[in-house]
């Protein structure tokens, strides 16, 4: 099967990231988004999902739990279920999540 990014849908989550939901994961065991970070995206926490994060282009710092790290195109980070978590900065991103991102498990904190 093939996904085309110009198929995708596009939704803001925030004011700071643009998300493309290329590949929704249903009835999969993960999900695919391209992102684009203009500025901080705040603190969250997943109960569910591994997040794993591959820079594309541009420049963030990360914080997983109480480690920031200046991360670049090329990079890739892994956050763990239960992880504090926080991206800022200028970035084009891949994201996967496994299992599927749900919203009903990702809180601001």
């Amino acid at each position: 099967m093939v996904y085309k990014i110009k198929d995708a849908e596009k939704r803001r989550v925030g004011n700071e990231i643009e998300i493309i939901d290329l590949y929704q994961g249903k009835n999969m065991p993960l999900n695919f988004v391209i992102g684009e970070l203009n500025g901080f995206h705040g603190t969250m926490v997943n109960e569910k999902s591994i997040k794993y994060y591959y820079i594309i282009d541009g420049k963030a710092k990360v914080t997983i739990n109480d480690e920031i790290t200046d991360v670049e195109k090329g990079d890739f980070v892994v956050i763990p279920v239960n992880a504090k978590h926080s991206i800022e900065g200028n970035a084009e991103f891949a994201i996967i999540c496994t299992p599927p991102f749900d919203p009903n498990y990702e809180r601001k904190v």
